[in-house]
């Protein structure tokens, strides 16, 4: 039975209930623009709400902020929205430390802008895409456009913009809203840098015999034609060339690619992931060299281990890959055999135990409808996790726990659906595949023929849930 995807209600949570919430120090930077008195009017009853529901507002401090909003401004003009954009050479973040005499910069930047835009009502490309163009020529990694409305000081709605493509809008209860959205984003830390590389942990060998890193090259390729991934982006996409250079001198930033693929490798009794799109990764191209092995456990319950072939030093990994580890550490496990030609099939006698979940993918896309009697559809749980947090937090890997436990295709043998989805809230999808009969013997196959069949998507709108 198709129907239309789990669509979340408009929630109203009080986050100070949630596991993962704590009291945070915000501070806002710069002077409000003359004459922007929707910025002023908002930025006010912001820090008012930030106050009531007990984090500490600074005027000043050393550095330990989990909460810097920085002014900025957009010039009005009949240019789009991207194109009147200034860049500030260095970036305004950039100058935050001297400025402000910081010992170090602040957990999470957030640039605060006023513009006469609805960006509600934009294409959802073209709010990215501006969204971006400001992130890069003010140097923070979230924007909030201010939306003024027909009177002085009247705020029509504001919009919270983030890297990996959300854009939730606010347009009641704005101050409140944005501060819940604001704080979720604060207490989640990123966990990008946890993982230590394993030298010598497998044999040239057995890595080339591997054909994890041919079926992920297979899947991206395949999964560019079928639009489920975008092309790399450039820094310098969105900025000059000189301030594209400082990025890279001095953040090793150039570029970044959206999605991500995985795939359990028996043989290696590892995970195989596409490795980190900021190191120059076409995904819809992958070569070996751009896969990675890892460890489908984590050390300590948050740090990943790469397993590096001998005389190999592994890129970073996608960022994504300390959801799969819990998404691989939450799930059943089954048996599997080597059949004749070497190709693993599902045995309940087999030779080797491995995670239910064989193979999966990350897109950054909107569903339009999905079969029930084929994929799963989980819904996100909005109780405890109300906003949604980006890729790479540890809150995110808490969320593909709390998914796995949660869905019935996995936990529930009687379940003969082979596949699972679930909306990642603001910017995409996760879709893996589960070792059950009937499985295709090559990984992505099965997977894949659902998309643009038993799920229809679009990389043009992804939805955005209040």
């Amino acid at each position: 039975m198709s129907s239309p995807p789990v669509t979340a209600p408009a929630v109203h949570t009080d986050v100070t209930a949630c596991g993962w919430w704590r009291p945070c120090t915000v501070q806002v930077v710069g002077e409000v623009p003359q004459g922007q008195q929707a910025l002023r009017s908002f930025l006010d009853r912001l820090v008012a709400s930030f106050e009531t529901q007990g984090h500490t507002v600074l005027d000043r401090s050393h550095g330990d902020v989990d909460l810097m909003l920085m002014c900025g401004q957009v010039p009005d003009g009949p240019k789009p929205l991207r194109e009147r954009i200034p860049e500030d050479y260095p970036p305004l973040s950039a100058m935050l430390r001297r400025r402000h005499g910081l010992r170090r910069n602040p957990r999470h930047v957030v640039a605060v802008v006023e513009v006469p835009e609805q960006l509600s009502t934009l294409p959802h490309g073209e709010v990215i895409a501006a969204a971006r163009t400001a992130m890069g020529r003010l140097g923070a990694a979230k924007v909030v456009f201010v939306s003024r409305g027909d009177t002085p000081g009247q705020v029509r709605e504001v919009t919270l913009c983030t890297m990996e493509g959300g854009h939730p809008t606010e347009v009641s209860d704005i101050a409140d809203r944005m501060r819940d959205r604001l704080v979720t984003a604060a207490c989640a830390r990123q966990v990008a840098e946890d993982y230590d590389t394993v030298r010598d942990a497998i044999t040239p060998q057995a890595w080339q015999d591997s054909p994890a890193p041919g079926q992920l090259a297979d899947a991206g390729r395949r999964m560019g034609e079928l639009g489920l991934l975008s092309p790399p982006l450039k820094v310098s996409d969105f900025v000059s060339e000189q301030l594209a250079d400082m990025y890279e001198l001095y953040m090793g930033m150039r570029g970044f690619s959206e999605g991500m693929l995985f795939a359990f490798d028996p043989d290696l009794d590892c995970l195989v992931v596409s490795a980190s799109g900021s190191w120059d990764v076409d995904k819809r191209a992958l070569r070996r060299e751009q896969t990675v092995a890892v460890e489908p456990r984590l050390a300590d319950g948050r740090r990943l281990r790469v397993l590096a072939p001998t005389g190999v030093l592994p890129m970073q990994p996608s960022v994504e890959t300390w959801e799969i580890c819990a998404l691989m550490e939450a799930c059943p496990t089954v048996r599997v055999t080597k059949d004749p030609s070497g190709t693993w099939l599902l045995d309940p006698d087999g030779e080797r135990e491995v995670p239910l979940i064989r193979a999966g993918i990350h897109a950054h896309v909107g569903v339009v409808s999905s079969d029930d009697t084929v994929i799963e559809t989980v819904a996100a749980d909005r109780e405890q996790f109300p906003y949604g947090f980006g890729c790479g937090t540890d809150l995110t890997v808490e969320i593909a726990r709390d998914t796995v436990r949660r869905s019935h295709a996995v936990n529930d043998p009687a379940d003969e659906r082979t596949y699972v989805r679930w909306p990642l809230l603001y910017h995409g999808e996760m879709a893996v595949e589960l070792w059950k009969p009937g499985l295709p013997a090559q990984p992505f196959h099965g997977l894949l023929d659902l998309y643009g069949t038993a799920v229809q998507f679009t990389p043009d709108d992804v939805p955005q849930p209040v």
